[in-house]
């Protein structure tokens, strides 16, 4: 009995170790960001899900401040992200092209990297849907243009047709009072 106390006072000093404590079977150590990276960056987008449009619209003004601030490859890709996959409100694929564009090759990460590479592909399918858009908003703009021209000429037609039957019913008339 006397040995038991010593052992289990032993056992929870161990254990509020930070060396000693489980991390739940995952088999890997939890990753610390440091205000870089792949998670960082992700974190921040999704701190903007909820936003409004125009809250939305202020993050931007906001990292574009931190950008002009600290021109960091960090800070470009963070703005570049919210430009991309932020609120409707806020994107802008041409601008976080950009932003990608200036990037230097100063990420060693590779996980980093590989990132960037799926943020130009998500901005290259964005450009090409904006521009699939455009052609298709063109096309319902010329259907509608000829929507409107074949409805005018149905009107004509009616206006014809109802002209047509007021001079064969006039001049029935005219020989019934004769």
């Amino acid at each position: 009995m006397k040995c038991v106390w010593p052992i289990a006072l032993l056992c929870v000093a161990l254990t509020s170790c930070s060396e000693f404590q489980s991390y739940r079977n995952t088999g890997y150590a939890p990753v610390v960001t440091r205000g870089l990276g792949t998670e960082y960056w992700l974190n921040e987008l999704h701190n903007t899900r909820w936003s409004t449009p125009e809250e939305s619209r202020e993050t931007v003004r906001q990292w574009e401040q931190e950008l002009l601030d600290d021109p960091s490859d960090g800070n470009r890709i963070k703005l570049a992200l919210l430009l991309v996959a932020g609120d409707e409100a806020v994107r802008d694929p041409k601008r976080a092209r950009e932003l990608l564009d200036e990037v230097t090759e100063t990420l060693t990460d590779t996980s980093d990297r590989e990132f960037i590479t799926v943020l130009g592909q998500m901005i290259d399918q964005q450009e090409q849907a904006s521009a699939a858009i455009s052609k298709l908003n063109k096309q319902v703009k010329r259907k509608n243009r000829r929507i409107r021209e074949l409805e005018e000429q149905q009107r004509a037609l009616t206006d014809i047709e109802q002209n047509i039957q007021q001079r064969t019913v006039q001049p029935e008339t005219e020989n019934d009072g004769q």
